[in-house]
């Protein structure tokens, strides 16, 4: 049986479709890599624009949305790599979305948990963006194990363990503050 041929307006299409879908995935990955919401616009366009350029060679046998998760984790790393520095996560307390909804009813205790929170992106910045990346995809996204594998092309062993040693390192750099941080919230 043949498959059938679409025209580049059907493909684009249903690729626009798919983009559209997707497209908050794509930003909210680039933003927890790159850090300030310029970056991670700029990101999350050339991902898409790479996407467009690349559909003809994405195999339905993933998720598109895995795919495009992929792509937009590259162009992040391929921009960390030409800076050649962390990117400074400090813009992300003033950032919608990314600073938990604290439960606590006090006041100390919402100082605290943001005092935490502070922490954990001063020690997320400071991961190489390999580590940082695995921790974005498994902790930040809720990816799990095998979509992980799936989306980086890396056997499931390779990811589990490298999600260890970038969550190791996070508590260690976290040891210093060992008072907000107990063993059993790290």
């Amino acid at each position: 049986m043949e498959i059938p041929l679409f025209s580049k307006k059907q493909k684009a299409e249903q690729y626009e479709r798919l983009a559209a879908e997707n497209e908050r995935q794509v930003y909210a990955v680039c933003y927890h890599m790159m850090g300030n919401r310029e970056d991670a616009a700029d990101c999350a366009q050339e991902a898409l624009l790479r996407g467009f350029r690349a559909f003809d060679s994405f195999r339905r046998d993933a998720a598109f949305s895995t795919w495009i998760t992929r792509i937009a984790m590259n162009v992040c790393l391929d921009e960390l790599r030409k800076r050649r520095e962390t990117a400074s996560l400090e813009a992300m307390n003033e950032e919608q979305g990314f600073e938990p909804v604290d439960s606590a009813p006090t006041a100390y205790a919402l100082l605290e948990q943001k005092e935490r929170m502070r922490l954990l992106r001063e020690a997320l910045a400071q991961l190489p963006p390999d580590m940082r990346q695995m921790i974005v995809l498994r902790d930040i996204r809720g990816m799990n194990y095998d979509e992980i594998a799936q989306a980086l092309s890396l056997p499931l062993g390779t990811v589990k363990s490298r999600i260890s040693r970038a969550r190791e390192k996070i508590m260690q750099l976290l040891k210093k503050s060992s008072e907000l941080f107990s063993s059993s919230s790290v």
